[in-house]
């Protein structure tokens, strides 16, 4: 057999056997992207249960790879933050409503709302003086 022959066919077995193993590189590096999109739409889930609007926004923005959509909601939150807009303060006094709600509706959060009171009204202890 010819020697370029044959070099050609170990070239194209090579090339092949490296192409298998370069697709399955990129298919587990999709299925790592993928596993954190998901978990992105979950935790967006979460935060907007809680009251947040703009970070579960831009999650959502991310696990569906709408990258303008991404740069324009923090184009909007960075407008927000230098215009001091009472918007985030809103937003964060909404989630705070939410998460003492849901405290306050178990015995647990109940008892433990009860002493964080009990601590704030109880005088506080005079050092002695030597």
């Amino acid at each position: 057999m010819n020697p370029v022959v044959v070099i050609w066919i170990l070239a194209i077995v090579v090339a092949v056997l490296v192409g298998r193993e370069v697709g399955k590189w990129l298919f587990g590096q999709n299925a790592k992207l993928q596993q954190k999109k998901r978990a992105a739409q979950v935790l967006a889930g979460k935060l907007r249960t809680a009251g947040l609007k703009w970070i579960p926004d831009l999650l959502e923005a991310f696990a569906l790879g709408d990258a303008q959509q991404m740069v324009e909601k923090i184009h909007d939150l960075h407008k927000l933050v230098e215009a001091g807009s009472d918007a985030i303060e809103k937003e964060l006094s909404q989630t705070y409503e939410n998460v003492l709600a849901k405290k306050l509706a178990t015995p647990e959060g109940l008892a433990l709302m009860k002493a964080k009171i009990a601590a704030l009204d109880a005088p506080a202890a005079v050092p002695a003086v030597a």
